[in-house]
């Protein structure tokens, strides 16, 4: 039985992806992806899905287009639900159309997801609207890569009123300048080049048709950049905010649940965030116990493992209303969010956000009849325990998942390496992130925990900033308040 296979444009920056897009990686058994996409989406994916990079860059391809075509039909024949993830549109010179007759030759069912072209957003998020009613009423967009090569009709596009664009033109660029300019179109025109678009690293630089060649040379031009000429080159219709976080990059280190809610409070505020994942979660659930009637509390110290909890309850079709009689304590306010999220409100929550702090109040809580049922990571802190051991209370301390170190990718220093800020939030997270990688000398690093502070004083002797309260709201704050220095 042959499978299918859809062709999905991932937009050309984070989170400029359709909602189609999405439910397609989410059901994909087999992802075959390029450069400049989100490295996020791939977290999308069931955890059985096979990936499959086939990157492709100017003068640097991991597979040619001929062996990619050949990935997919075995791919879908091997009865496959395939997703091709490409940046931007995959028929915006995206060879896309290469793609779908490839299959289409081999009977193969495909189906069009499309994408954001960069020609369109890159322009817009640097304040250049291709198109405006007074001004330009059409624009073309050509690639420059084959620009000179394929004889373009440069008369045609001299006489053209409207905007002209050229995607992956910085190669060419004195070439279709040069040839624009000889065909009659006027050297004083503004123009503009937009390099690295949705990367945290987008730059604009402006001048003429006449001028623009020279200032990509002077002002040092990366690709992948987009040559803009018209009179739209001359607006700045840049986006205008209050955010804090404004062109900063953030970099954030641990689990991808923690790096996923710490992202997007970042985001909020305007921040442009890497996430290096340096710990992965193994869950343990099997140690949740069945019967809960023995105990009078349960204790949190992390999101993960309310994810966890809650989550067996479900797969072993525990109703809710067997824990109704127990009480709920959590680490700090993060974890008391979490919890929240499932219909339930802790009854204790100790004034600082330690292990220790935790196990000394609580124990002031209880009476002597009362149990304890911690579920927690493998490597949770002894302090609790120690705390609880001292005060002679009664409880079960579960492990239910694990951390595993995970090794750093290609590409992650050279992503990391211009970070404002780089945050870590455990001692393990920072044990991982040091085992394949240096921090960065020119950011500042934020951190959250006392435990998390003393592992990182062994490391290195520059200074850092430490959460006050020990949450995702505290990083962000910390790093809001550092801004105002």
């Amino acid at each position: 039985m042959k499978g299918t296979v859809k062709l999905v444009g991932a937009g050309c920056g984070r989170g400029l992806i359709s909602i189609m897009g999405v439910k397609a990686i989410k059901g994909a058994q087999s992802l075959i992806y390029d450069d400049l996409i989100d490295d996020e989406l791939l977290g999308y994916t069931p955890s059985d899905c096979k990936k499959i990079y086939v990157g492709k860059r100017y003068a640097k391809h991991s597979k040619t287009q001929e062996e990619i075509n050949r990935i997919l039909i075995d791919e879908a024949k091997a009865g496959k639900r395939v997703v091709r993830l490409k940046g931007g549109d995959s028929f915006v010179f995206g060879r896309g159309g290469e793609e779908y007759l490839a299959l289409e030759a081999e009977g193969i069912n495909c189906r069009l997801i499309p994408g954001i072209s960069s020609s369109i957003a890159v322009p817009e998020s640097l304040g250049i609207p291709v198109t405006h009613r007074k001004m330009a009423q059409s624009f073309t967009v050509i690639t420059g890569h084959t620009a000179t090569d394929m004889k373009e009709d440069y008369y045609a596009l001299a006489k053209m009123r409207g905007t002209l664009v050229f995607l992956m033109g910085l190669n060419s660029l004195s070439e279709i300048t040069s040839e624009l300019i000889r065909c009659g179109k006027p050297a004083k025109i503004p123009a503009s080049i937009v390099c690295r678009g949705f990367s945290g690293r987008e730059r604009r630089i402006d001048g003429t048709l006449g001028t623009i060649a020279e200032e990509a040379v002077r002002q040092r031009a990366e690709t992948p950049g987009i040559l803009v000429v018209g009179e739209v080159a001359g607006f700045h219709m840049e986006s205008k905010g209050d955010e804090k976080l404004s062109g900063k990059r953030v970099c954030i280190t641990g689990t991808m649940s923690f790096m996923s809610r710490l992202k997007t409070a970042l985001e909020e505020e305007g921040a442009f965030v890497e996430s290096v994942e340096t710990l992965s979660l193994e869950k343990k659930a099997e140690n949740i116990p069945n019967d809960f009637s023995e105990y009078d509390w349960i204790i949190f110290t992390s999101a993960n493992g309310i994810d966890i909890f809650f989550d067996e309850l479900k797969v072993r079709d525990i109703d809710i209303r067997k824990i109704s009689h127990m009480k709920f304590a959590c680490i700090g306010r993060g974890t008391e969010e979490k919890l929240r999220t499932q219909g339930i409100i802790a009854d204790f929550v100790p004034e600082k956000y330690t292990a220790r702090t935790l196990g000394k109040e609580i124990a002031r809580k209880l009476n002597k009849r009362e149990k304890l049922l911690i579920l927690r990571a493998e490597k949770g802190s002894v302090e609790l325990t120690e705390e609880l051991e001292n005060a002679g209370v009664s409880f079960d301390d579960i492990k239910i998942y694990d951390t595993k170190f995970v090794p750093g990718k290609k590409g992650d220093d050279e992503r990391i390496g211009d970070c404002h800020y780089i945050v870590f939030a455990s001692a393990q997270g920072i044990k991982s992130f040091l085992s394949g990688h240096e921090i960065p000398e020119n950011s500042k690093i934020v951190c959250i925990g006392d435990i998390t502070a003393k592992e990182l004083r062994t490391h290195t002797d520059r200074k850092f900033l430490s959460a006050g309260e020990h949450s995702v709201k505290g990083i962000l704050e910390i790093i809001c308040e550092a801004e105002k220095l």
